[in-house]
């Protein structure tokens, strides 16, 4: 039976000692470290099948009447089907089992597997919007403002696999329309290890496995939501599943509103609301034992007001933004045979954002009277994904896959961008190049449209090898890459290597990464321009190229089974980049231009302890510590002003932060759950507060920046802590009705994400926050 490019399909038949039939046996799959869990029950055949079951290693159990229990470890991480036998004995029959609960995995890889089950207990002041507060549980996660993160010292160069299909634009609220975490079954967030088949921007994948209907147990189910928060908010969700063992359908839908949509840039929250939707929808079909297809669609909205300073709320500035976006996918498998596998798939993404100005400016504006202070500007832009990609899986000996493919991928931008100066005071300087975009200087506005087109062109090879205790991780990749007159390629060595002790329970492995990283495609073709480029100091001279991040990444960690109730993982890592990415801000818009370092050096250490449930109870705690240097020059964005560091000089970046760590504690039982997750953070790398002296719009965050023992000014340490309570209710039939409650910040503990930072300006974080939500299930 095929399956689809993120899952695979375990399936069997259930038998008793002397090989008959066993019908209606109740199987389970479970991994209690993710939290996943699917059941089913075998038919009159004595046959089962778990569809939809993402990349990992589970325990099936199973029990019938009259027969002991039988307990059995299974690995899943090909689209190639898994057939198992299940023996199930007399009860009473004397059998000798040598029990083997296996909580590691001795993939070279590194990596956190988060279930659904996990994803919908995530406290969240709004649930649809939480995907990435629910990636900061990974290790080394740092947060940052509007649901954006660094990891690795790196600055969100992520990629999201969704059922196979690669999404590397930045879905972050400022950018365009977050995912719903409701669509997902299970992710795994992979940081390092790399598996050859990733490119784009695989400092971290995301591989996202979606919720389907094949094989719905109850033939059709779904689930209505209602929420409300503090600052107005609201939500409304809804999502069903159904189909038939050759079919199935799965659909969503969220809505919210919000007061305090984003954060802000002060503790006023000052014209900071916001709405957003999104669909979601994806079909399955089984045409027979040996072919699959799957069609995926999906798109989403935002209106937001883009958030004030004190002096640009007095001066009445009334920015907006908007984003839009529409995914289509359609793929195809076909299993050749049981040990040789063909996928093919074509996608499609478009978005697009808007900045609109309080009111249209003319050219020849005269100094005075403006909404928009001190900059006017205006924005609209697109950005499309048009890809096809195929590969071909082969099943050697009994545990060795070989993957290999080709993909490419159109990024087809088109970008309108308007600014002014309106305010007279910030420049004088005739010799300026910004000078002419002054009142005094004319009144001219600066005006940019573009169209590009980055190609991406790249070919795999993967190969994953067991030698006894041994697991050898072999990739190469090919990324070819061009746009405008930059022409970039690599030839990348993935390489994966761990060693299993099976008498402790511990497994050591290391992993080395060349990695070839996009720039961001959002506002890529003005940061490459030499229009925008004769903004800034360097103006006459040529444009410097904004080329993709070239990097080897270095992994070397331990994974230590701790009886029968956790796991630890330790983990060092290095990093050494040449045109190392980041984005810059410009000003307090949400609009973010890519730039490029010349080299950047990073290193750190993780560190992620899993409890599973025992009693009801279960926990984990990840630490992260993040080392993280640039090398100037600067290129790309929209560079206005000097720069700070010279050629050649080495600095700290906002990306930099000696210590992360969250902690989450859960219990459960009878439909009741309590939750508590707290969040410490050491402190971002932050500007000197002398800088903002006699500011009133930044003066405020000078107490909340302190200088460290390096002489290093930091963002203020931080923690904070959730509190969680719900209750879930049965009703008739497989209806149940659940409450959940949750307190945010609980505490109240005020603090800054960044301070006057370059690449992300000053944000604070969010304050206490109740929230409240009812789910009827069906």
């Amino acid at each position: 039976m095929a399956a689809s490019a993120a899952s695979g399909v375990v399936s069997g038949r259930v038998v008793d000692d002397r090989g008959r039939t066993v019908a209606n046996a109740r199987l389970v799959l479970s991994n209690p470290v993710s939290g996943y869990r699917q059941q089913v029950r075998s038919d009159a055949r004595g046959v089962f099948t778990f569809q939809n079951v993402p990349f990992n290693t589970y325990h099936l159990d199973s029990e019938a009447a009259g027969l002991q229990p039988s307990h059995l470890d299974v690995d899943v991480h090909s689209q190639l089907p898994l057939a198992v036998t299940v023996t199930l004995r007399p009860e009473g029959a004397v059998v000798v089992v040598e029990e083997n609960f296996r909580l590691v995995e001795d993939h070279p890889s590194t990596h956190l597997d988060i279930d659904k089950s996990s994803i919908e207990r995530s406290p969240a002041a709004v649930q649809s919007r939480a995907m990435e507060s629910i990636l900061l549980a990974t290790p080394g996660f740092i947060a940052d403002e509007n649901g954006r993160f660094h990891f690795r010292g790196s600055h969100g160069q992520m990629t999201y696999v969704v059922d196979g299909i690669p999404i590397s634009d930045q879905l972050h609220a400022t950018f365009s329309n977050g995912m719903d975490p409701s669509q997902v079954e299970s992710m795994e967030v992979i940081t390092g290890g790399i598996s050859a088949e990733y490119g784009g921007k695989p400092v971290v994948v995301v591989n996202l496995t979606t919720k389907s209907g094949l094989g719905a147990a109850n033939g059709f189910e779904g689930e209505a939501s209602f929420g409300a928060a503090r600052f107005n908010t609201f939500e409304v969700g809804f999502n069903a599943r159904g189909g038939t063992q050759s079919f199935g359908w799965f659909t969503s839908a969220a809505a919210s509103e919000s007061d305090r949509f984003l954060d802000p840039v002060n503790f006023e929250n000052l014209h900071n609301q916001g709405r957003t939707g999104r669909v979601f929808s994806r079909f399955d079909w089984l045409l027979g034992s040996q072919d699959t297809l799957r069609f995926s669609f999906s798109g989403g909205r935002t209106t937001r007001q883009v958030a004030n300073l004190a002096s640009q709320q007095a001066q009445g500035q009334n920015q907006r933004a908007a984003t839009s976006d529409f995914n289509a996918s359609a793929a195809w498998s076909h299993l050749f045979n049981p040990n040789q596998h063909l996928d093919a798939s074509v996608f499609l993404r478009t978005s697009r954002a808007e900045l609109k100005p309080s009111e249209e400016l003319s050219p020849g504006f005269t100094g005075g009277g403006h909404p928009d202070f001190p900059y006017w500007a205006s924005q609209d832009r697109s950005l499309d994904n048009q890809g096809i990609q195929t590969s071909f899986t082969q099943r050697w000996g009994k545990e060795n896959l070989m993957k290999v493919g080709v993909q490419h991928i159109v990024y087809p931008i088109h970008e309108r961008f308007r600014f002014a100066i309106t305010d007279d005071t910030l420049n004088s300087d005739p010799a300026d190049p910004l000078f002419p975009f002054t009142p005094s200087g004319g009144g001219n506005l600066f005006h940019f449209e573009a169209r590009i087109r980055p190609r991406l062109t790249s070919a795999f090879i993967q190969n994953d090898i067991h030698l006894g205790a041994f697991f050898l991780a072999l990739g190469l990749r090919h990324d070819a890459y061009r746009v405008e007159d930059i022409a970039d390629s690599q030839l990348q060595p993935r390489l994966g290597l761990s060693y299993r002790v099976d008498a402790t329970g511990t497994v050591l492995r290391a992993s080395f990464d060349r990695l070839f990283i996009l720039r961001e495609n959002e506002n890529l073709a003005l940061s490459l321009s030499q229009q925008a480029w004769d903004l800034g100091p360097f103006a006459g001279t040529p444009r410097q190229p904004l080329r993709p991040e070239h990097q080897d990444s270095y992994s070397y960690g331990l994974e230590q089974q701790l009886g029968k109730v956790g796991r630890l993982m330790i983990e060092y890592w290095e990093k050494q980049s040449r045109n190392a990415g980041d984005n810059q801000q410009f000003l307090n818009t949400g609009v973010l231009f890519p730039v490029g370092a010349d080299r950047g050096i990073f290193r750190g250490m993780n560190l992620r302890l899993d409890l599973v449930p025992v009693n009801g109870w279960s926990g984990y705690l990840s630490l992260g510590r993040t080392r993280a240097i640039f090398q100037a020059p600067l290129v790309g964005g929209l560079q206005l002003e000097a720069p700070e560091a010279a050629s050649g000089e080495r600095f700290l970046i906002d990306h930099d932060q000696k210590l992360s760590a969250q902690l989450g504690i859960a219990f459960e039982r009878d439909g009741f759950r309590a939750g508590l997750l707290g969040r410490y953070d050491s402190g971002l790398v932050a500007a000197d507060p002398a800088q903002a002296s006699g500011n009133p719009d930044y003066a405020f965050g000078a107490s909340y920046v302190r200088s460290d023992s390096e002489g290093t000014w930091r963002i203020r340490p931080r923690t904070t802590w959730d509190l969680s309570l719900g209750q879930e209710w049965k009703l008739a039939g497989n209806r149940r009705l659940a409450l959940s409650l949750d307190l945010l910040n609980a505490l109240d503990e005020k603090g800054l994400y960044n301070f006057l930072s370059v690449f992300g300006g000053t944000h604070v974080i969010p304050p206490r926050t109740w929230a409240a939500r009812v789910k009827w299930k069906f």
